[in-house]
């Protein structure tokens, strides 16, 4: 279900709306535009936890590869 909503946007912004081909009603472009910007912010969320958590470990993960680059260089000998 949709709700009525009103908004001020510049414009520009509406110029660049009324250009684009094939006429799409400005509400569909805006919500398409909102649509997009919160799965961009939950994608760079999830992005920095995943990177939080990969610093928390990072001493550890960088020892695992140490070990493991050694092991290697054991079996060619």
């Amino acid at each position: 279900m949709k709700k009525k909503t009103s908004i001020s946007v510049s414009a520009q912004l509406l110029k660049m709306i009324d250009s684009l081909p094939n006429k799409p009603a400005r509400s569909e472009v805006i919500e398409e535009a909102l649509v997009l910007y919160f799965r961009s912010r939950k994608t760079i969320e999830r992005d920095r936890s995943d990177m939080d958590i990969l610093n928390s470990q990072s001493a550890h993960l960088n020892q695992e590869a140490l070990d493991s680059l050694e092991f290697q260089s054991f079996e060619r000998e």
